[in-house]
C-alpha cells in the first residue's frame, strides 16, 4: 500500500487543479454554458483536478534513489593540476593521463573506463586526469585539440597518444608496453 508521502503530491495536483479550476470558472469561464469544459463550476473544479493530475504524476514516477557516491571517491584515478603534472610525469613508471572536460559526453563515457584500467594496473602505473577548463595552459602544452585525448607517458616523454574514448584493453596494454 503506498504510503502517504507517495500520494501526497498526488492529492495537492488534485486540490490544487480543482481549486484553480474553479477559479478559472469564476473569473474566465464560459459564460453561454456552451462550453463543455467550463459551463459548471463541477465540470471546472473536475476539469481543473485532472490538469493537476497530469501535472504531478510524472514527478511521482521517480524513485527516490540512493546519493551515488562521486567519481573520485572510490576511484584509483588521481587529478592532476599544473603544478603536480612534473612531478607524475617524471615518474618511474608509466603514467596514463586523460585530457578532459566535465561538459564533454565521451569524456563521461571515458572515466569509467579508466577507473577499470587503474584497478587492472594497480601499483605498475599511475592513471591520472587533467581537467582542460581549470588547467587550460597545460593542455595547450601538450597541444590538446580534441578531448578526451590520452596520453602515456615514461619519465616525461610521450610514449602513445590517442584521441577519443578508448577501451580499457588498449589502454591496459598501452601501460604494459610503456614498462
Amino acid at each position: 500500500m503506498p504510503s502517504f508521502a507517495t500520494i501526497r503530491p498526488v492529492l495537492m495536483g488534485l486540490v490544487i487543479g480543482g481549486l484553480l479550476g474553479f477559479a478559472y470558472h469564476k473569473l474566465v469561464g464560459c459564460r453561454t454554458g456552451t462550453c463543455p469544459l467550463t459551463a459548471t463550476p463541477l465540470r471546472s473544479i473536475l476539469y481543473g483536478a485532472v490538469i493537476g493530475l497530469l501535472f504531478t504524476l510524472p514527478g511521482c514516477s521517480k524513485r527516490p534513489q540512493a546519493p551515488k557516491e562521486s567519481a573520485m571517491s572510490t576511484s584509483n584515478v588521481i587529478h592532476i593540476t599544473s603544478s603536480a603534472f612534473d612531478k607524475v610525469k617524471s615518474l618511474d613508471k608509466p603514467v596514463l593521463v586523460d585530457f578532459w572536460a566535465p561538459w564533454c559526453g565521451p569524456c563521461r563515457t571515458q572515466l569509467p573506463i579508466l577507473d577499470q584500467v587503474a584497478a587492472q594496473v594497480g601499483d605498475t602505473a599511475v592513471v591520472g586526469k587533467v581537467n582542460v577548463d581549470e588547467e587550460r595552459d597545460l593542455a595547450f602544452a601538450h597541444g590538446i585539440q580534441s578531448i578526451p585525448t590520452l596520453m602515456v607517458m615514461k619519465q616525461g616523454k610521450v610514449v602513445q597518444r590517442f584521441s577519443g574514448v578508448q577501451s580499457a584493453e588498449t589502454l591496459v596494454r598501452a601501460l604494459e608496453e610503456a614498462r
